[in-house]
């Protein structure tokens, strides 16, 4: 089969969809307006400028005639857009099929929600794509609410790959407790948040070590925070690391946070879950799939920084205990609906029947 994606080539998430499809042997394809290189796939980069990870990238919808003459050229079996406002509607107005949108967080949970004009254009795009696939639930109420025939609409996760994190190698440290955070360094993942709760909590736990993972436009405010709070001596930024390394890294911590405002599915929590990390997410639809409160982690406030440094110490104090009864759980909630193998079998089952209806 040959697949044309429509996507940021430099999105990990697009890559590790990119290269499994290669892997099972059909032909990929790749129309981004990031220019990356990925093995196994045919990249056709389109120049649309600067493109701002904020948003406001609405002068990329300019471009549809230029990726309307490649998709011509390529005559793929499927066209798939994945994020479905900048890449989403701009496919949706070159009017190729079978179409499809995945959506993949902000594009319908701010984006669309917030935006009258965002709103149409992706009611637009939805109307046009012959399948719609969300990541979770509540994005599907949420492109429910934007417009979309629900008919088309599919909830599947993306998923870990169980092979790389699990928690096989999983080491449980005496000489130090530590607390990681492994979500980039933007706005919306509030990771302030998260150091001013380690702060108020860091002299009850003498063990403590705090890593934070990733990089972003925040960094350099954040390593300010850290000095600013005190906790330069047990934070360490390690910047982006390797799969391999992100594993080695959960397998050895104790709490897993994070403190999103927004998520769509939230693959971070996932790989912690996978590798036995007890966890703590704010209380937002997309952690409530994967975090029932008080049974298998905790979920706190937004923006409640004395709840989370309560929650964190409450961890602390009883981590044995809460860990205990959370891993049994977590390992049968990745199970059934986590792993990355079976997720993408059903993508792949979409595929062959909306190639078939051509």
């Amino acid at each position: 089969m040959k697949i044309c994606y429509f996507a940021d080539a430099e999105s990990i998430h697009i890559i590790r969809w990119c290269k499994h499809f290669v892997s099972l042997g059909h032909e990929v394809h790749l129309i981004s307006y990031k220019n990356s290189n990925i093995e196994g796939v045919f990249l056709h980069y389109v120049s649309a400028g600067n493109i701002s990870s904020g948003g406001g990238n609405w002068k990329v919808l300019l471009q549809f005639r230029k990726v309307k003459k490649l998709l011509k050229q390529i005559a793929p079996d499927i066209f798939h857009a994945l994020y479905a406002t900048s890449y989403g509607i701009t496919g949706a107005l070159c009017n190729y099929h079978p179409y499809i949108i995945t959506t993949l967080g902000s594009d319908v949970l701010i984006s669309g929600q917030q935006s009258s004009i965002y709103k149409l254009l992706l009611r637009y795009a939805f109307k046009k794509a012959d399948w719609i696939n969300t990541l979770a639930p509540h994005m599907s109420v949420a492109v429910r609410k934007i417009g979309a025939d629900m008919n088309k609409v599919e909830v599947i996760p993306i998923g870990i790959d169980s092979e790389i994190f699990n928690n096989t190698n999983r080491i449980n440290l005496t000489s130090k407790f530590r607390i990681t955070s492994t979500r980039n360094h933007e706005p919306i993942y509030n990771i302030p948040h998260l150091i001013k709760a380690v702060s108020k909590i860091k002299h009850q736990i003498p063990s403590l070590e705090f890593i934070i993972t990733g990089e972003g436009t925040l960094t350099l405010s954040l390593e300010k925070l850290i000095e600013e709070e005190g906790l330069q001596d047990v934070t360490t930024f390690t910047g982006r690391v390797s799969q391999s390394e992100m594993v080695r890294i959960l397998n050895e911590t104790n709490i897993f946070v994070t403190v999103s405002k927004s998520d769509g599915n939230s693959l971070s929590l996932a790989e912690a879950i996978a590798c036995g990390a007890f966890c703590i997410a704010t209380d937002i639809p997309a952690n409530k799939q994967w975090i029932e409160n008080n049974e298998n982690g905790f979920l706190v406030s937004i923006d409640d920084v004395e709840d989370l440094a309560s929650k964190l110490l409450s961890a602390f104090n009883n981590y044995t205990q809460l860990q205990n009864k959370a891993f049994a759980l977590n390992q049968i909630n990745i199970s059934e609906k986590g792993i990355w193998a079976s997720n993408m079998k059903m993508i792949e089952n979409k595929y062959v029947l909306l190639s078939r209806n051509k």
